[in-house]
């Protein structure tokens, strides 16, 4: 993950958290838990505040949370009462096999190249049938924002490049929702299954 990026979070990780710790997930919660085992495992990559690898743990999953910024993991860490592994989501190695990767709003800040090397090497780290679950920000191209956060855009030609180069993966689900902190934007989400 870009550096500016991850100071940005590192300076604002209080403010963050608290801003989207209530944010309401549930719909999108439910499309991704009923696509996996319910006595499954999760990696809730970019786990920010905290706020999903609570709920899966509150509803009985095994949650593991990890974040590229330490003060996010500090707080993510506090909210939950688990430990969250600091590790950047390039430099992520599994120990599990996942019934599920949960990576809300965090792929996005990737390098193009990252990117796709993501789900070269999360199959590893998915058991059969495990799904994987991103969502994008619909109609905004690769660049730095006005606070240094690197955003990687996201397009159907983008998603069929990672299908391309993984046939283990399939598409789920596709689907736009709006923004939930009502920033007037809207969300690309995704849910690939691993098939062989």
């Amino acid at each position: 993950m870009d550096r500016s990026t991850i100071d940005y979070y590192e300076k604002n990780a209080d403010t963050y958290a608290e801003k989207t710790r209530y944010v309401y997930m549930h719909d999108t919660r439910s499309a991704f838990l009923n696509c996996i085992d319910p006595a499954g495992r999760i990696a809730d990559i970019g786990c920010g505040g905290g706020r999903d690898m609570k709920i899966f743990e509150e509803l009985g999953y095994t949650a593991d949370g990890i974040d590229a910024s330490p003060a996010m993991c500090r707080a993510a860490s506090e909210y939950t009462g688990n430990v969250v592994k600091c590790v950047d989501i390039k430099d992520w190695q599994s120990q599990y096999n996942y019934s599920g990767i949960w990576a809300s709003a965090s792929l996005l800040h990737l390098k193009e190249d990252e990117f796709f090397a993501f789900f070269r090497r999360v199959k590893k780290a998915l058991s059969s049938d495990g799904v994987i679950y991103f969502s994008m920000k619909a109609d905004i191209v690769d660049g730095y924002d006005e606070k240094g956060r690197w955003y990687l855009g996201f397009d159907d030609k983008r998603l069929r490049r990672i299908l391309s180069e993984n046939p283990e993966y399939e598409q789920v689900k596709y689907w736009i929702t709006g923004d939930n902190l009502k920033r007037g934007i809207e969300w690309i989400n995704v849910i690939l299954r691993k098939v062989r």
